[in-house]
């Protein structure tokens, strides 16, 4: 996955995520523009990261309605591809420039209202190492479609 995807950027999308890690949260907001793609049994999320250690790279999120699962990859040196199913563990693997590690990752909540105008998508999770929990997480992204001179 890479930028020669071609990516429309029709929708604005908005991350805000928040990690709670040993008692300490951390929350961050990011905005950018890439794709919607409504399918008849869901839909998928995809945009280019353009800073940080993913700049360079497409994330794609895969979400089948109704709201029963949510798969999140990306390629890349820090590339990352996670299964989320309400009430369900799943093992997944999780790139860095150091190697590969595995972890289990445990959806707790997945809400989502999507058209192709756009919408919402929230779920948490939480992600262990070794049988023991590293981080309790929650992300929310927001989608709007937008003309293109609000993108300048």
């Amino acid at each position: 996955m890479n930028q020669a995807e071609n990516l429309n950027e029709q929708y604005k999308i908005t991350i805000k995520d928040r990690h709670t890690v040993a008692g300490e949260v951390s929350e961050s907001t990011t905005q950018l523009f890439g794709d919607l793609n409504i399918a008849k049994n869901g839909y998928t999320i995809r945009f280019d990261e353009h800073e940080g250690d993913f700049a360079g790279t497409t994330t794609k999120i895969f979400v089948i309605e109704p709201n029963s699962s949510v798969r999140l990859s990306r390629g890349g040196s820090y590339g990352l591809d996670i299964v989320l199913e309400k009430g369900k563990r799943h093992n997944c693997a999780y790139d860095t420039p150091y190697g590969r590690l595995q972890m289990g990752v445990y959806a707790k909540k997945i809400d989502s209202k999507m058209n192709e105008d756009g919408g919402n998508l929230k779920f948490a999770y939480s992600l262990d190492i070794g049988g023991g929990e590293v981080s309790d997480n929650e992300l929310e992204v927001t989608v709007k479609e937008v003309k293109q001179k609000e993108k300048e």
